[in-house]
């Protein structure tokens, strides 16, 4: 039997860039076959939440606000999503912050995109930031390019982050210490131009497909095992793993430019789904063969730029056709569930655990 889910919605606001009023907070029940019911609960009016993510008990929602300086707000809200409350704000070093995540229950790492650069937030007992402990500039590497970092994601069943770097077309890997500071250990390189903006790896971290925003293409980078030095001490080894990419395949089969933004993978990953501008569509992708394969693609509402899965539901986020798409997912085929849910310049979506 289907569940009611709580979904926080955030995108550029009227006090901002845009059209919406910041966070909202909806709640949505799937029918199996039928238009999910809605219902919409609370707003909080915040200036431009490029991304919003859940605390991991699911009371506290954070939210990265992409202005100058940036700045991490924490947002307390009931268990029934009516009443949200701000109850932190805190304001980091740069500026452009389009992404974040929980590093570990004490640390929340922000990737900024108009700075180029990565910060780590900590957290109190009660999970709220307080204080920025670290930074790693970009453009300490850059080689004389436009450092713009666009996600951080945990890598799983290993001690690593991910930071996806559209300017550099890097992944970097990052690990953090008991301290929170963030420690470079390798990264991914992909071809000049690729501009990688978001990533999924598999649950043991062995592959990782990446949206290259620039190129319109999904490469699959692979690990491979690497021997230890015998003689080094542990802080020079190599990293344990070696990355390479093994494909890169265009992510749509409609012509024109295709400017890749999200990408997941489904519960069985045996499909990836991922979000096209320009074409303004989902594909789906089959992970059946050696390389990802396009097997679907849907079309959906202008510039979309982030989705999330419910159960056989997907929801994708149209910024400039101001609303989500409610699509159905069975096996390798997508299909309409219900009319669009208005939602002025909406920029991401997270489901309440």
């Amino acid at each position: 039997m289907s569940t009611s889910a709580l979904i926080a919605l955030g995108g550029y606001s009227t006090r901002g860039t845009g059209r919406g009023p910041g966070v909202e907070l909806l709640r949505l029940t799937p029918r199996p076959g039928a238009a999910p019911d809605l219902e919409r609960l609370a707003t909080v009016d915040l200036p431009d939440p490029s991304f919003v993510l859940w605390s991991s008990d699911g009371s506290v929602l954070y939210a990265v606000l992409e202005g100058e300086p940036t700045r991490v707000v924490a947002v307390r809200v009931t268990s029934d999503g009516v009443r949200a409350e701000v109850v932190a704000d805190l304001a980091l070093e740069g500026a452009g912050g389009c992404h974040l995540a929980l590093a570990s229950p004490s640390t929340l790492v922000v990737a900024q995109y108009g700075s180029g650069s990565v910060v780590t937030v900590r957290l109190d007992a009660d999970g709220l930031p307080v204080e920025q402990i670290d930074l790693d500039d970009h453009h300490d590497r850059a080689d004389g390019q436009d450092p713009h970092p666009h996600q951080v994601v945990p890598l799983p069943g290993t001690s690593q982050l991910a930071v996806p770097d559209l300017g550099l077309d890097r992944v970097f890997l990052y690990r953090q210490d008991a301290a929170g500071q963030m420690g470079l250990t390798g990264e991914i390189p992909l071809s000049r131009g690729s501009g990688p903006r978001h990533l999924v790896p598999d649950h043991e971290s062995e592959q990782i497909h990446i949206a290259c925003e620039l190129s319109g293409m999904v490469a699959t980078a692979v690990r491979s095992e690497q021997p230890a030095g015998r003689s080094a001490p542990a802080v020079m080894q190599s990293p344990a793993h070696r990355w390479s990419v093994r494909s890169m395949i265009p992510a749509s089969a409609r012509e024109g430019a295709d400017a890749l933004s999200h990408i997941e993978l489904s519960a069985d990953e045996s499909l990836l789904l991922v979000a096209n501008r320009g074409p303004d569509t989902l594909s789906l992708l089959s992970l059946a063969g050696m390389r990802p394969e396009l097997v679907a693609e849907h079309e959906v509402g202008a510039h979309p730029r982030h989705f999330t899965q419910l159960e056989d539901l997907v929801l994708v986020a149209a910024q400039e056709g101001d609303r989500i798409d409610v699509l159905r997912r069975q096996g390798e085929q997508l299909s309409v569930a219900a009319e669009p849910i208005p939602a002025p310049s909406v920029a991401c979506l997270a489901v309440r655990p």
